[in-house]
């Protein structure tokens, strides 16, 4: 059984006890739920999905990640712009080369909790 099954849920109703005040209270901010989306969106795709993986515990430059998921270059690189637009990976230049990395803790957790699940 799922924690959320556990819970007994507050019953909210247009016809009876509303609690819509408390439930706006903490709904997030369209900031944040722009990011929250754009996670989603990255892991909507597989090859994303498997790029942040690969990212959990590592710095990976496009050549090396060219080679792990046996795609073309320019593939790689479009997938990149694409999880960099979406603020979710940055890069560091050393000399030639650019290293990708996930930004934020927070994505690297929930990967780890997703595959958790799944396994």
């Amino acid at each position: 059984m799922c924690a959320y099954e556990e819970k007994k849920l507050i019953r909210s109703c247009c016809e009876d006890i509303s609690y819509i005040s408390d439930i706006n209270k903490i709904l997030p901010s369209q900031e944040i739920l722009v990011d929250i989306s754009n996670v989603f969106k990255a892991l909507a795709d597989p090859t994303r999905a498997k790029m942040l993986y690969a990212l959990i515990d590592y710095e990976i430059c496009v050549g090396e990640m060219t080679n792990l998921l046996e795609i073309p270059q320019s593939h790689v690189s479009h997938q990149l712009r694409t999880l960099k637009k979406y603020g979710i990976v940055d890069f560091k230049k050393d000399k030639k080369m650019s290293f990708y990395y996930i930004k934020d803790e927070y994505i690297k957790d929930l990967l780890k909790a997703i595959l958790k699940e799944k396994e």
